[in-house]
Order: structure tokens, then C-alpha cells, then sequence
């Protein structure tokens, strides 16, 4: 195993008699296979998906999001296709010699089937077709997951783009008058605070001239002097960004019919960017099941968000399924919320469909922005 630090390899031997440390430089080896009670993983994975996940360290990401991009980092590494692949080549040898000695014509075409899958299956393009299609699943929970980012931050220090969670409420920020008198073109409403923030701490808002808020009104010490400044302009758009699940479906109409967002305001368009349910059922992503969520599902498909779900979405719904919007990553969902306001924007859009794949996920994640939303 290299060191993260100095690159020495270091062998399981040298490691136990170093207490766990590099034998060249001395640094702490947090994460070691081999060792008793190690995990599956090396402090190189462990790196590399920090690395992948904040794009070499320029974009800011939540935990929830390292959570699913490593799981998705680890479902990945271990690639069964390999072994599988393997196997079918080995196994039509054999086949093929035994054929050879016995001449017996219906061996040869089991032979000549596991070399070709076995050689199929050794082919990279091949595996990641194959791999697109699988769902993708937890393997590692965010307990486990959280023990390893604090001992790892002992070891190499803090990660300067995990973003701590979302501050509490507190009391409202002095703002400059001058600053009040000017207001936003777009508005994007998260129905997490975590994801609010992410798209903050990563400078969206400043790129697309574009508030930032939360359903549950984060940033609160701001929050009112905002809704002022969006007030001010009648051709507001404003975009809805929601997870796949009974809550999320509800979002766009919940800003369009609550007074403390923009009930009443006829002049506002109010946009879905998703995540909905059509946009991933049958997709390889992080598909996941709450008892609570089929129970709340019906009555979240009363609703005019709901009622305008297709048959499909609402049985996936009653059957308890949701997606996060955090299982995306941070560089692809900052894409997806760039390419769903531009997509809105272009004149007869009407719903403009976004074609977004992720090349660490494998995913093809379609994102809707609906003309409008009443």
C-alpha cells in the first residue's frame, strides 16, 4: 500500500511494526484492508473520491452528497463483470479442450459461447453498458461513513470543501439600503436547506444573477430582505429543486399557493426542475424505499402536483420509492439546475427536456423545466 503522502509502499509486515504508519515519512495510515478490523478500502480510494467528488477540490459538496458519490465510487470498484467474464473465459477452454479430445460437435458450441461472452465481458465499453443499467446501492452506511471522514480529518486535516450543516435560525442581517433597491431575475427554491447552501458556498447565485432560498426559508437572516428584492420584479421566474418522493412533488404548487411565497402573484412563472419520478424510474441511480413515504403518498398525489404525475409515477410513489436530489453529484447537479433555467428560457420551450449523464455514475438523469406551474 502507498502512502497518500510520500508515495513509499509500504508492505502489511512494515506497516504492523510501524504502529500503522508510513515507514518513510511517518504519516498515519487511516484506512487499511488488511489490518484487523480494516475496511474495504485504502486511504488512495478514499482520497480519490474526495477528489472526484469536489472536482479536484473547486467545488464545495455536502455530506449527504459524499455519501452517495462514495458508494457509488465503491459499488463501482468492485465490478463483478470481471470475475464473471473471467469465469466464462476459463470455463470455455476447458469446454473447448475437452471437445477437442472427445470430438463431440455440441461441446464446441458450449466452448464457443463462454469464450465469447468471457471476452465480452473483459471489454471495458462493454462492462459500463452493463454496469448503466444496474441500480445502484448503499454499501457503506452514513454512521460508518462519518467515523471514517472524522478519522481521516485527524490524520490529513480538514476538508476544506465539506460544507458544515446548514446554520439554525437567527436573527436577520442588517443589509445595505442600496443593495435592497435592486432584485433578482430568477429565484431557485430548494426543498433542502443543505442543497440551498451547496449551490451558495459554489457562487451560482453570483453566475446566473439568481437567489438562492429554501422552502424552509434558509438563509433565514436574509430570508425577508430577499423575498423584498424578488417582489420588486413583476416577470419574476422562479424554479422549484426538489428530491423524487411525495414531499417533492408538492413543491412547485406549494410556491405557487402559499402566501409567504407567491400566492396571488400572476405575473410570476414558476418552474419544475425536478427531481420527478418519470425522470428516474428505470434509471441506475439511488432508488430507495420509506414505509412512511407509500403511506404519504396518496395524499400527496391529491394534490395539483401530484395530479399532474403520469400512472407510472404515482404506483412508483405508492409503492414508497424516492430519490434524493443529493445521490446527484455536486458537478452534475450544477448542471442540471444551469441547463434546466437556460432550457426555460429559450423562446416556444415549453417543457424542456435536459439530457444530463454523469461519467462517475454511469447515470442519464432527464431533467424537466415546465412552462409554467398554477
Amino acid at each position: 500500500m502507498k502512502c497518500i503522502k510520500c508515495n513509499t509502499d509500504n508492505k502489511l509486515k512494515e506497516r504492523t511494526a510501524n504502529s500503522g504508519r508510513c515507514k518513510s515519512c511517518n504519516h498515519p495510515i487511516t484506512f487499511d484492508p488488511k489490518a484487523s478490523g480494516g475496511v474495504g478500502f485504502t486511504d488512495r480510494f478514499f482520497a480519490n473520491a474526495i477528489a472526484g467528488v469536489s472536482v479536484n477540490d473547486t467545488l464545495f459538496f455536502t455530506p449527504r452528497q459524499f455519501f452517495y458519490f462514495f458508494n457509488a465510487r465503491k459499488q463501482k470498484a468492485r465490478d463483478p463483470l470481471i470475475g464473471v467474464g473471467c469465469g466464462a473465459l476459463a470455463a470455455g477452454v476447458i469446454f473447448f479442450l475437452i471437445a477437442a479430445k472427445s470430438s463431440v460437435p455440441f461441446l464446441f458450441i458450449i466452448a464457443l459461447f463462454g469464450i465469447a461472452a468471457g471476452v465480452l465481458l473483459l471489454i471495458p465499453q462493454v462492462r459500463k453498458r452493463l454496469r448503466a443499467r444496474q441500480p445502484k446501492q448503499i454499501g457503506i452506511a452514513p454512521d460508518q461513513l462519518d467515523r471514517c471522514l472524522s478519522a481521516w480529518e485527524k490524520n490529513n486535516g480538514r476538508l476544506s470543501k465539506l460544507l458544515p450543516p446548514p446554520s439554525a435560525k437567527s436573527k436577520p442581517a442588517a443589509v445595505s439600503p442600496d443593495v435592497t433597491q435592486y432584485s433578482f431575475d430568477r429565484l431557485v427554491v430548494c426543498e433542502h436547506a443543505s442543497v440551498a447552501q451547496f449551490l451558495i458556498a459554489n457562487n451560482f447565485h453570483f453566475e446566473n444573477n439568481c437567489a438562492v432560498l429554501s422552502i424552509d426559508k434558509y438563509p433565514h437572516n436574509i430570508f425577508d430582505t430577499v423575498m423584498e428584492m424578488l417582489r420588486r420584479n413583476p416577470a419574476l421566474k422562479v424554479y422549484a429543486l426538489h428530491d423524487a418522493s411525495p414531499a417533492g412533488v408538492q413543491l412547485a404548487h406549494r410556491l405557487a399557493s402559499e402566501p409567504d411565497w407567491f400566492q396571488g402573484s400572476a405575473g410570476v412563472e414558476i418552474h419544475d426542475l425536478g427531481v420527478l419520478p418519470r425522470q428516474i424510474i428505470g434509471k441506475p441511480v439511488f432508488e430507495r424505499i420509506s414505509p412512511a413515504f407509500a403511506q404519504s403518498a396518496e395524499g400527496a398525489l391529491a394534490t395539483p402536483g401530484g395530479a399532474s404525475l403520469r400512472p407510472e409515477e404515482a404506483a412508483w410513489l405508492r409503492a414508497g420509492k424516492y430519490v434524493e436530489l443529493e445521490s446527484v453529484s455536486p458537478r452534475v447537479l450544477l448542471r442540471v439546475v444551469t441547463l434546466g433555467i437556460a432550457r426555460s428560457r429559450a423562446p416556444g420551450a415549453g417543457d424542456a427536456l435536459v439530457p444530463i449523464s454523469d461519467g462517475y455514475y454511469g447515470d442519464s438523469i432527464y431533467v424537466f423545466a415546465y412552462d409554467s406551474f398554477g
